[in-house]
Formats: structure tokens, C-alpha cells, sequence
């Protein structure tokens, strides 16, 4: 299932005008792949591993769909875009499968001199089965740009343009 998982985020980078491809550190770590389905909304799924100590490792998979919108934080002259977004949930123990939704928001950036980009961002969220219960995750992640050349600029170059008007 993993290896799968991985695989699938792995070839449809490849399949998208505009993809990203890398890593997220927190809870949980692994991989992050987003797809930028408009100028300012994209598709955003992650795998990776939760190492938390209350209970057993799992595997986990995650899916949201984001929402970009302007902030008023700035750097190197660009306004940093913000994120939010329905999502689920699937995680992997030893002895059970939960299903749960989250709601991510974060902050992202895209450096200007290379195809990198990177990201903040906190997901709450409530786990539905087995039980009820309020979980937390986020993390910060890092993402190569995989790019066609006629895809949608990511929201805050739009912006940038926008603002130098």
C-alpha cells in the first residue's frame, strides 16, 4: 500500500501542468504532493509515517483540496500566500484503520531563482472511526517544481504582478 501510494504521487506529478513534489516534516513525515489546478487552487496529497508516542506507528494518507489567498506578509516584495481547504484522511496501524476528515491551512513560497518551494501549515481535524476524536497535524515541508512551461503561475506570483501595477 505505501509503496503504491508513493508510486501514484510519484507518475501523476508528471501528468499535471504544474506539480510539486517533496517532503514534510512534523506529523506526520513524508511526502507532499501538490497540483495547481487554477491560479490559486491546487490538490495537495501527503504520505508519510506519524511517530506519536501515545499510540503504536501508523502510516497515513492525506488529501485536501486548498483555497490560495493573498496575506499581507511580504517577502523579498511578494505577498505570501495563504492556504485553507477541506480534506480526509486515512491512517494505517497495526490493528485498525481510521477514517477522519482535517482542515489545513498554512502559508506558502515559491523561491524566485529556483524550482523549489516551501510551506507551513496546520491541518486540525477529527478522526470518525473507529471513534471520535480531535487530532492535530501539520508540518513543514520543502517541494521541487515540476513544471510544463504553459501552466498557471502559483498564486503568489499572480500577486507579485498584481502589486507591481
Amino acid at each position: 500500500m505505501r509503496k503504491t501510494a508513493i508510486m501514484i504521487m510519484v507518475l501523476t506529478s508528471f501528468v499535471f501542468a504544474e506539480a510539486e513534489l517533496g517532503i514534510i516534516l512534523g506529523e506526520p513525515t513524508g511526502i507532499s504532493f501538490r497540483s495547481w489546478t487554477g491560479s490559486s487552487n491546487a490538490l495537495d496529497i501527503q504520505a508519510g509515517w506519524s511517530f506519536n508516542t501515545k499510540k503504536d506507528d501508523h502510516f497515513d494518507l492525506h488529501g485536501a483540496y486548498l483555497f490560495g489567498r493573498k496575506s499581507d506578509i511580504r517577502i523579498e516584495g511578494y505577498r505570501l500566500p495563504w492556504y485553507f481547504g477541506p480534506g480526509g484522511r486515512i491512517k494505517f496501524g497495526e490493528d485498525e484503520v481510521v477514517l477522519g476528515f482535517k482542515f489545513p491551512f498554512g502559508l506558502y513560497y515559491k523561491f524566485r531563482t529556483a524550482p523549489f518551494s516551501a510551506f507551513f501549515e496546520i491541518a486540525p481535524g477529527m478522526n470518525i472511526t473507529p471513534s471520535t476524536d480531535f487530532d492535530i497535524m501539520g508540518g513543514l515541508g520543502f517541494r521541487y517544481i515540476f513544471s510544463s512551461g504553459n501552466s498557471q503561475p502559483p498564486p503568489e506570483e499572480e500577486n507579485a504582478k498584481r502589486d507591481r501595477r
